[in-house]
């Protein structure tokens, strides 16, 4: 899977792996077939998405408020 390019500023730790500056992750993980993108804050995990750009736009929303 290429890189995914972003709006902010997500460095793509691994393969599966995208970290932000103010320490959330999103793994990648595939069930069954089919891709599912976990947005993380530390440890609280902050929802499953359908794609990367998905989980990185709750981020953002979640950041301006």
């Amino acid at each position: 899977m290429p890189e995914i390019a972003a709006q902010t500023e997500w460095k793509q730790d691994s393969p599966d792996g995208w970290s932000d500056a103010s320490g959330c992750t999103i793994g990648r993980y595939v069930v069954s077939g089919v891709s599912h993108f976990m947005l993380w804050q530390g440890r609280d995990h902050r929802g499953n998405f359908d794609s990367l750009e998905a989980a990185q736009a709750h981020h953002n929303a979640e950041t301006l408020e």
